[in-house]
């Protein structure tokens, strides 16, 4: 195996590895008892399987930061109730992740 496609495996398993530890350490500290929900993944995944997959993959810093601003997010309530809806649009008024969504919504294409 050449040296830059050690490079590309090895980057991707430590992104891959980067986003589970962060979930891993987001889901413990919701055992703490305060309910503050994860609802990133269920709004990228309303965009569609391959947005949430690139999201993930490609996310890296980015990724952890959406997860830390989704769990302190504000607008739970107003997001459970858009995903409630199965609206695709409309998340871009109150969700603060809304960006990265976008982001990641371009790399899938």
């Amino acid at each position: 195996m050449d040296f830059l496609a050690t490079v590309a495996i090895s980057s991707a398993i430590v992104i891959v590895t980067m986003a589970c530890g962060v979930l891993l350490y987001v889901l413990w500290d919701q055992g703490t008892g305060d309910e503050r929900p994860i609802l990133l993944d269920s709004l990228l995944r309303r965009q569609g399987e391959r947005v949430a997959y690139r999201a993930i993959a490609a996310g890296g810093a980015d990724f952890a930061a959406a997860v830390k601003q989704c769990v302190g997010c504000q607008e739970a309530a107003q997001c459970r109730a858009w995903l409630a809806s199965g609206a695709t649009d409309g998340y871009e008024s109150f969700c603060p992740n809304a960006g990265f969504i976008q982001r990641a919504k371009r790399i899938s294409a």
